[in-house]
């Protein structure tokens, strides 16, 4: 999809964009209910059938009444201007604005025209980990620091970044494929989209003079932990890991699943069976090599470790990938 082809996607009316650029009026298609006291909440089903993230543009023409949802969202401001009210504070999005919402915000919108052209990019919040996990490099950000806290079921949900990305085309263009990937069809969406999602996080990360944050970090993060075991999968161990940051043992492994939903070792074998799939593919190393890098002492390991999450050898993964 070419960059011509997107613009002409996002400014085409859709379907509710029909029937509201006649009177303004707010047409309710995730039903939700106006009628309670209380502010109604997005519903998350209605999103993730197909993947960790979901993107749509918002619909035009009309105004969005407070709502609250149990995701996290990005709205990006793909052309135009709008005012938004994020837990009644102001805030006037003007084009390549992105804002970053948590958890549990309430956020309404006022009337957006014809060229006001909002894409909402919606993230899934248990997959967060992951994402993390692929652009840890950048564990010490602060952008890093709200994704994590956002994942967690009991932290405090009342947060928002801004980040004006009307001179950063590195961001803009990331948030553009991302938009452009979405809308194709293809066997590995899902996949390729939660790598582009990694990498705009850690772009974000470096575009600390183009952010304003409404975040305020929780101490004793386990991030650095996360970060030291990125790093030093091939070797580290629990015992190791836990005097490199002064806990005992059993208390870090149950920090580690409380807070991730993984044991310490589903994330070591998550990390090393990725940097083995990379290995296997880009390489001509052996699987006894191969082996060794990621930490293992010999290849039948290797082997386990492939028929456990994908049912065939190593070399069998091999030859299926370098096919494609």
């Amino acid at each position: 999809m070419s960059t011509k082809m997107l613009d002409c996607i996002l400014k085409e009316l859709d379907d509710v964009e029909k029937i509201q650029v006649i009177d303004g009026v707010n047409i309710n298609d995730q039903h939700l209910d106006y009628d309670t006291k209380d502010i109604p909440k997005m519903p998350k089903e209605s999103f993730f059938k197909e993947g960790d993230i979901f993107i749509n543009k918002h619909h035009r023409f009309s105004y969005m009444p407070s709502h609250t949802h149990n995701f996290i969202e990005f709205n990006y401001m793909y052309s135009g201007s709008c005012t938004q009210y994020i837990n009644d504070e102001k805030i006037t999005l003007q084009e390549h604005d992105l804002i970053l919402m948590d958890k549990d915000i309430i956020q309404r919108i006022d009337y957006v025209g014809e060229n006001d052209i909002i894409v909402n990019i919606l993230v899934k919040d248990d997959s967060v980990i992951e994402l993390l996990r692929q652009s840890i490099s950048q564990s010490s950000s602060i952008v890093t620091k709200f994704m994590y806290n956002a994942s967690k079921m009991d932290a405090f949900h009342n947060n928002y970044m801004l980040f004006k990305l009307q001179n950063n085309e590195i961001a803009q263009n990331m948030i553009e494929c991302m938009i452009m990937k979405y809308f194709e069809t293809s066997h590995q969406k899902d996949k390729s989209l939660n790598v582009m999602m990694a990498l705009l996080l850690s772009e974000l990360s470096n575009s600390i003079d183009q952010q304003t944050s409404h975040f305020t970090e929780e101490e004793n993060s386990i991030l650095p932990i996360l970060k030291y075991i990125d790093t030093h999968y091939d070797q580290v161990t629990l015992s190791s890991l836990s005097k490199q940051f002064g806990y005992n043992a059993n208390y870090l492994g149950n920090k580690i699943k409380d807070e991730t939903g993984s044991t310490f070792k589903e994330l070591i074998e998550k990390k090393r069976l990725d940097i083995a799939q990379e290995l296997l593919v880009a390489t001509n190393y052996s699987t006894t090599e191969i082996a060794e890098i990621i930490g293992f002492h010999s290849a039948p390991s290797l082997f386990r470790l492939f028929q456990k999450h994908f049912h065939q050898t190593p070399n069998e993964y091999k030859a299926q990938n370098n096919h494609k």
